[in-house]
């Protein structure tokens, strides 16, 4: 995952570049057991870029969006690049009988332990960039823009094989209200492939490892809160753990129904009947609001699988970005298992 880490030398060009090896601490923070950090309304990268350089600001955030321009252009547009959408209208609907009817909707692909599960995906999030003064830390400048892929990943399903991912990078988009910075377009479409290696490690996010958390909602809303979340609100990050739990993962049938049952109690959770996907799929959001921001899980509006996620803008003064303006999307494509995952040679990959 070079792109996240290249953010930070890009937010801070004094330092001098980060090692290969460095980018692969942080590599391996992103994929191992530890838990990972998250920003509102996504799958953020917080914790690996701390890795590289904590003194540095430069998050990348993962949730739902539109439909990809192609891998071979590259938005120019000068400020807002996307048109804002409509706020979300709150359904009658309650949380309590939406993701109930997701828990009764669960289902299980019983993966063995020596196989691999594979789940695809696109994703759209927000890369802020802060520039730092090297002398007393003073923020002098900001900008930001949305980072688009789309994403394979095979995980062993018992965590003590080596697991592959491939991210295409799609054609940057300017962020809501923010010109289109010129390090957006330095990293070109194309692919890349990583080795995520075990070295010695379940992850904490393996088949098997989540299989061992509670069956019932109670306990469920209990491991939500006991996660660690710094100075956030206990409820704004038992949101965002619902959505860790989801994301390039897959939860045994059990543990996903107490998971859904055990988010809708959390407080400010909401319903939304019109949001969207990244793959333009129309469904059921369910929701609460952070930093400006409404983070939505996204489900079939009549099977109530899971189809991804979104993030709308609706405080514009605390998400410095335009009212009802998309800053977040995903949608989870497919999840299989396969009895082997990609081999990918990468001499530089190492443990220690």
């Amino acid at each position: 995952m070079n792109d996240e880490i290249e953010m930070v030398r890009q937010a801070r060009p004094e330092a001098a570049p980060y090692s290969r090896e460095a980018r692969l601490a942080a590599r391996r923070a992103l994929t191992g057991p530890a838990p990972r950090r998250r920003r509102p309304y996504g799958i953020a990268l917080a914790g690996a870029l701390a890795v590289a350089a904590a003194s540095v600001v430069a998050i990348g955030t993962l949730v739902p969006g539109t439909r990809d321009a192609g891998p071979g252009s590259v938005s120019t547009a000068s400020v807002g690049g996307q048109a804002p959408v409509t706020l979300p209208k709150i359904a009658k609907m309650s949380a309590e009988e939406v993701l109930g009817r997701a828990a009764d909707a669960v289902t299980d692909l019983h993966p063995r332990d020596d196989q691999f599960i594979k789940v695809t995906s696109e994703t759209m999030y927000g890369a802020f960039q802060v520039s730092l003064k090297a002398e007393n830390g003073d923020q002098v400048g900001e900008n930001r823009y949305l980072y688009r892929t789309k994403r394979a990943i095979w995980l062993s399903a018992d965590g003590t094989r080596d697991g592959a991912l491939k991210i295409e990078r799609l054609a940057p988009r300017a962020y809501p209200g923010w010109p289109l910075p010129k390090e957006a377009n330095e990293e070109k479409p194309g692919t890349e492939w990583n080795k995520l290696p075990t070295c010695g490690r379940v992850s904490d996010t393996a088949y098997t490892s989540l299989k061992k958390l509670p069956e019932d909602a109670e306990g469920m809303r209990a491991y939500l809160y006991s996660r660690e979340h710094g100075d956030r609100p206990a409820d704004a990050a038992a949101w965002t753990a619902v959505g860790d739990l989801l994301r390039e993962t897959y939860m045994p049938a059990a543990q996903r129904a107490a998971l859904f049952k055990a988010a809708a109690t959390i407080p400010g959770v909401t319903v939304t009947e019109d949001a969207e996907d990244a793959a333009g799929r129309k469904g059921i959001g369910v929701g609460r609001e952070s930093a400006g921001v409404r983070e939505d899980i996204v489900f079939h509006p009549e099977t109530y699988e899971l189809l991804g996620e979104r993030g709308i803008v609706v405080d514009e003064k605390e998400a410095k970005a335009p009212l009802g303006s998309l800053v977040a999307s995903t949608a989870q494509l497919t999840v299989s298992v396969e009895d082997t995952a990609p081999e990918v040679d990468d001499p530089y990959v190492r443990c220690g």
